[in-house]
């Protein structure tokens, strides 16, 4: 310790004196991860008008440049195309800041400067072949924080007055035939038609492209006029406190996107967007929590995704939560609780038909199968919904090992001349194998399963209406099944039903246990060619022994 002083007090004495060389005595700046790079003093106006793009970006290079720190934003409202961030970056947006995005599309950069493609959980940056306002790739260490607005300004990139559809169902399997294809070009519900069929509008807000070590907090988004907030194989990120805002009519505008992400905590967030509020994709190690969602598609969209949680969430949505598979990858070891939410059936060309849960399997190709949905749990889940529980595995890819406990579902019935326009159907699109599959024709229980492995339903509560369409059924219909058990399954009417409690066909190794209907159905199981069941007990009515 003393060496070190004395060392200190000699260099000091030399300095003073000028016997040291001059670039010595004048040591270069050590780069501070404490820096402020005031936006202001590289050029940005701020004024709401001038394109702020290149003084931006020089900030964001001297951060660069120096070796980290934090780029500020002070109130003002900056335009702007497309930002690279850099590593040891964090943007401060301060209350009062918006980041506004350009309208003219030529102020933002192809994708393909950012080795961008357009290949689904790959390197794909939304629809279309642009980058957006925000691009982070192949780096670390950044935040994006602060009370401020990042606004991508969607409205501008969309046809308001033209329906969005596509052919990507035959509506002569509808149960409303050709009927239910114009009851799909809706401008009250959306989506709307993008300018240029999507070519015409930026790519994803704010994109991380294999980044490691990311924080997004207290920021709101809104107007996304595509994804909003899209991590790209991502090692290690929290997202807290966000508040997304976008146009319900717009397409592709998902709130939180995750593909190919491992070690994500999303918390305390409100998101509302047309299309779905979090799409997670062969991802690992996600935590969701204490978050409000609306959409006019899925709340929560999963795909190949390992080792999740969700919970304490409010959903108020088309589809609330959707789990589908289509190729190889697994979803495996994901609890969803603490659920409260309510589906609505909607027109429009929005996937869903008011599913409160929906796990679909696609049938696989060729040689040996790999991948499927299991190991999933639905525990303290409260659903008001417009339509009822959907799951669809294959031969050879079959849903496994999926319980649900304590859950109540209470049917309501759709508005008439919407229930009249699309009730009535499932909507299987994405893993459905034809035309024949996408959308059509079938009555709806409030559990309906087929091609399942080890299902349990625990303490259900199933409640139905006076009034509803012709098209609802039972409370569980399920098809080609084994190994299923029903335990405490409490249906509720206002009058007895023609249709059975619980249908079941082609299945093998059944238990239904501690259940009941009231007022009592005149059937309340049904059974055809089910082997294996097992003695239950009395308080079952309708039983075989």
């Amino acid at each position: 310790m003393q060496l070190n002083r004395t060392a200190k007090r000699c260099t000091f004495f030399l300095l003073a004196v000028g016997l040291l060389p001059a670039a010595m005595a004048q040591p270069q700046p050590v780069p501070s991860p404490h820096a402020i790079f005031n936006v202001r003093e590289y050029g940005a106006r701020g004024d709401g008008e001038t394109l702020d793009t290149v003084a931006i970006q020089n900030a964001l290079r001297a951060c660069a440049d120096a070796g980290g720190g934090t780029v500020l934003f002070p109130p003002g409202k900056y335009v702007t195309g497309t930002l690279e961030v850099f590593s040891n970056t964090t943007l401060d947006l301060s209350a009062g800041a918006i980041l506004e995005g350009s309208t003219d599309i030529h102020d933002y950069r192809p994708g393909k400067d950012f080795g961008l493609g357009q290949n689904y959980g790959v390197d794909s940056s939304g629809e279309g072949t642009l980058a957006g306002m925000i691009v982070v790739r192949n780096a670390e260490n950044i935040s994006i924080t602060g009370r401020g607005i990042i606004d991508g300004r969607g409205d501008e990139f969309m046809d308001l007055a033209v329906p969005h559809v596509a052919a990507d169902f035959d509506p002569q399997y509808t149960r409303q035939g050709d009927a239910f294809r114009s009851s799909s070009a809706s401008l009250e519900y959306g989506p709307v038609e993008p300018k240029g069929h999507g070519e015409g509008r930026p790519g994803t807000l704010i994109l991380f492209f294999h980044v490691n070590n990311v924080l997004v907090q207290d920021l709101t988004l809104r107007n996304a006029p595509n994804w909003t907030l899209h991590l790209q194989s991502v090692e290690r990120a929290d997202i807290r406190g966000l508040h997304i805002l976008n146009n319900l009519l717009i397409p592709n505008n998902d709130g939180i996107d995750c593909m190919d992400c491992h070690n994500v905590h999303i918390s305390d967030c409100d998101i509302q967007a047309g299309d779905d509020d979090f799409a997670i994709v062969d991802s690992e190690g996600i935590q969701v929590s204490n978050c409000s969602l609306l959409s006019r598609s899925a709340a929560i969209r999963l795909e190949s995704t390992r080792l999740a949680t969700f919970q304490g969430l409010t959903i108020q949505s088309n589809r609330g939560i959707g789990i589908f598979h289509r190729g190889p990858g697994r979803t495996d070891s994901v609890l969803f609780s603490g659920i409260a939410m309510h589906t609505t059936l909607i027109p429009g060309h929005w996937w869903g038909k008011a599913e409160p849960i929906y796990v679909a399997v696609s049938p696989c190709r060729g040689g040996a199968c790999a991948g499927g949905v299991s190991n999933v749990r639905f525990s303290n889940i409260e659903a008001d919904a417009e339509a009822g529980v959907v799951i669809v595995g294959a031969s050879r890819s079959a849903v496994s090992g999926l319980v649900f406990d304590n859950v109540r579902i209470r049917i309501h019935a759709p508005k008439p001349e919407i229930a009249a326009a699309v009730g009535g159907n499932f909507d299987l699109r994405w893993t459905a194998t034809s035309m024949k599959d996408a959308i059509f024709k079938h009555d709806v229980p409030a559990f309906y399963c087929r091609s399942v492995r080890d299902l349990t339903l625990r303490n259900v509560d199933v409640s139905w209406p006076a009034g509803l369409p012709d098209y609802f059924a039972g409370s569980v219909e399920c098809e080609d099944f084994r190994d299923l058990r029903i335990e405490g399954l409490q249906e509720m009417r206002v009058a007895p039903s023609k249709n059975a409690s619980i249908t079941l066909r082609r299945g093998s190794g059944l238990t239904v246990r501690n259940s009941v209907a009231v007022p009592a159905s005149k059937n309340f199981l049904l059974l055809e060619k089910v082997t294996g069941v097992h003695p239950t007990g009395a308080e079952t009515p309708g039983i075989p022994r």
